[in-house]
Formats: C-alpha cells, sequence, structure tokens
C-alpha cells in the first residue's frame, strides 16, 4: 500500500512539474523569416536600419540593422522573430553625428574634448545621412516589399543616387 502512495504522489509531482514547463501561447500575428539586403552604389551598406511600414492599417512594422554584408534579419515583436505576412513600404536610415548611440569611441567616453582655445567645447555636429535622405522618408523612398506567408522572403534593396 506504502509503494502505491509513493508512485502516486511521484505521478502527481511530475505531472504538476511538465506542466509548468509549457510555453505560454503566442497570441500575436504570425511571423515568418524574413531579411533583407541593402546596396549603394553596388556595395553592401553596414549599421542601417531597416523598416518595413504595412501598407494594411491592421498591420505592423517590421525592423531591423544591416551587418557588414548589408543583410538583416527583420523582426516584429522581438529581435528577429520575422515579420507578417503583407505588403510594406520600406525606409532605410544611416545617419551619423547627432545624439546617436554607438557613435562615441569607448575611449573618448567621459573625456573633455580638445579645446585649446579655452572657453566652452563647440557643440556636437549635426546628424547628416550617408545615404541619400530620400530612403528615410516613407513618402519619397520609393522601396516597396512584399513577405509571403510562405517561400522565400530575401528581400533585396540596391540604392541609387
Amino acid at each position: 500500500m506504502r509503494n502505491w502512495v509513493v508512485g502516486l504522489l511521484l505521478t502527481v509531482a511530475a505531472t504538476l512539474a511538465l506542466s509548468g514547463c509549457k510555453k505560454a501561447a503566442d497570441n500575436r500575428p504570425k511571423r515568418v523569416p524574413a531579411s533583407v539586403t541593402v546596396t549603394y552604389r553596388g556595395a553592401p551598406v553596414e549599421g542601417a536600419t531597416v523598416t518595413l511600414h504595412p501598407t494594411s492599417p491592421d498591420g505592423r512594422a517590421a525592423f531591423g540593422r544591416t551587418n557588414a554584408q548589408g543583410q538583416a534579419e527583420l523582426g516584429t515583436f522581438d529581435v528577429n522573430d520575422g515579420a507578417i505576412p503583407g505588403d510594406y513600404n520600406v525606409t532605410v536610415v544611416k545617419m551619423e553625428g547627432g545624439d546617436q548611440a554607438g557613435e562615441t569611441p569607448s575611449s573618448e567616453i567621459g573625456a573633455m574634448p580638445a579645446n585649446p582655445a579655452g572657453g566652452a567645447p563647440p557643440p556636437p555636429a549635426a546628424p547628416r545621412h550617408l545615404l541619400p535622405a530620400k530612403y528615410a522618408d516613407i513618402n519619397t523612398s520609393g522601396l516597396r516589399a512584399t513577405v509571403n506567408a510562405s517561400g522565400d522572403n530575401k528581400i533585396t534593396l540596391e540604392l541609387t543616387d
């Protein structure tokens, strides 16, 4: 009888432990793997932010940041979790200057800028586009993409002047 009670308790404990390990249901819209490759004047663009803006009012934007090969995996809710199938207008932005994160070398963090004439340090340089500014605006980029529910979603964006 004692073995039967111990066996029952072990079964209940195992069932409870396993039921606690279930992954929560993802009630968000279905995403599919999608990637983008960006080139400018035939060369890969590193460090550009690519945004897919849905044309549907119930859609959701997808984002990615290009690597040294100009490639990025897109994400909608989480990094690299894919894009919701549909049609998109696309923007590509790469800036320099201003208060952008990652622009200051770690060796210069906390260091005062050199100012041999004395007085206040010069103001930081205004941010500037490293790609034609038209690609940063959804109304002027002219870039479009479609993410399919199945199949290959490798988007290529060839930027020109």
